[in-house]
Formats: structure tokens, sequence, C-alpha cells
């Protein structure tokens, strides 16, 4: 119950090795390289110029479902990637311990993410960029993937995970596996509102949809350039490709 949680709070103890998940999609393999190549490179940028930043590079797991053994999870529920529910796995892989950052494999980050930190309020259980609600813009999105719609449509696609909360202590392997329907993990159901705290809409921009000048971190939702195609025209396309070019020279 929320009001015995108010005073609670956890330290932040654990920041200097805040472990970054990256959900990992087989076909997504390209989009994957390159996300986990724009957090070593903000880590690197940071290094540079004397700021904040990891002694060597951040704590990335690439994070799949045959990597956890205890994942179980098959309800014939729709999946369009093998990160759907391994996502909610986080604290749990993290012994309950620190914070923990989760992230779908198509993001670009153009700011190192220990930014986020200063934004949240560290008795949330969770911080997500709270996403208005809005339409996908068809049925198939990446690769003929079906669209789905959901009241808090990519507010998982990004998640702070406070792992000491005690409201996230439910996410143990049982209810991760046998919990029904699975959408409610999408939409944070295991939770109370009041526990969800919010994260600048600008480190989760997505691209055909928002139109920012400045962005810390482009989703690409629909789809990216590693898809070939029209996905080399979106607006934020260009960022993408740069960002490959570096790591390929």
């Amino acid at each position: 119950v929320w009001h015995e949680l108010e005073n609670w709070r956890n330290n932040l103890k654990y920041t200097s090795t805040l472990p970054i998940f990256i959900g990992y999609e087989e076909r997504e393999h390209e989009a994957y390289e390159v996300c986990k190549f724009s957090l070593e490179y903000q880590n690197q940028c940071r290094k540079e110029t004397g700021t904040w930043a990891w002694d060597d590079y951040p704590d990335i797991i690439q994070l799949r479902s045959t990597e956890i053994k205890e994942y179980k999870r098959d309800h014939g529920e729709p999946q369009s990637t093998d990160f759907t529910f391994t996502r909610f796995w986080c604290p749990y892989l993290c012994d309950f311990e620190g914070f923990s950052l989760f992230v779908d494999c198509d993001f670009l980050f153009l700011a190192h993410p220990i930014e986020i930190l200063k934004h949240i309020d560290t008795r949330k259980a969770v911080s997500v960029v709270q996403h208005p609600e809005y339409l996908p813009k068809g049925d198939i999105k990446m690769d003929g993937i079906a669209q789905h719609r959901s009241k808090r449509k990519n507010w998982a696609s990004l998640i702070l995970f406070n792992n000491e909360h005690p409201s996230n202590k439910i996410l143990e392997p049982d209810y991760l596996n046998n919990h029904l329907p699975g959408l409610d993990f999408h939409h944070l159901a295991w939770l109370d509102d009041s526990e969800i705290g919010s994260i600048p809409m600008e480190w989760n921009c997505l691209d055909q949809y928002y139109h920012m000048e400045n962005p810390k971190a482009i989703h690409y939702t629909e789809g990216g350039p590693w898809f070939g195609g029209e996905y080399y025209h979106t607006r934020y396309a260009q960022e993408w490709i740069k960002y490959k070019f570096k790591m390929n020279s």
C-alpha cells in the first residue's frame, strides 16, 4: 500500500554500475549493435570531456529469453519480439538490488543515459516516458509484424527499474511466467499508478511521430534503416545511419 511506502527511498548506491539491458531480437541484430555502440559512444564522449562516466564501458547485457534459465512463458500470446516479456525480468536478474535500465533494441542514444537519474523520484518503482495515447499509423510495423494497440503504448520500451522497491518484489519467475493477461505487464499493472515515475519525453522520441530538435534517445518504433526501403527516409533515419558509420569506421 503506497501510504506505507511513502518514506521508502532507494539511495542510488549502485548507479556506478547501472546495468543496461537491451532487448535482443535476431532479425534486428544490426539495430542491437548500433544501440549498444551508441551507449558506448556516449560513455566515451563523457570520459573525454571529463564528465562522469563508467571507467570502461557501461554494463550492457544482451537480454534474450534463451539466456534466462527460469523463463518459461508460453501462453500463445502475441509477441512481436523475443523481449516482449523478458524486459520485466530485470529486477529479478539484478537480485532486486540497485537500479537497472531496460531499452528496446531499436533505440539510438544521443546522450548518456546516466542523465536520466537526475529526473527520477527514487520513491517510484519504475520510471518511464509516459507517452500520451495515440493510434499507430497502421496495422503493420517493422518487417511485416502486426501492430498492437495499448492504452500505454511504448511506455515499457524504456524502463528505469528501481529494483529494490518493495512493489517490484512480485516480479519473481512464477509470477512472470504465469500471470495473465500478459498485457498487464506492459500496462505496469502490478503497480499502483502513484508508483510510476516520469522521464522527460526526449528520452523516448518516437520516430515518425515526434518532431524534437534535440532528442536524447530516438526510438524507431515503426522500424528503422536496418530494414531498408522507406525506413531510410524518416525524420531521424540519418542519425542512425551516422552512428552505424561511426561504428564501422
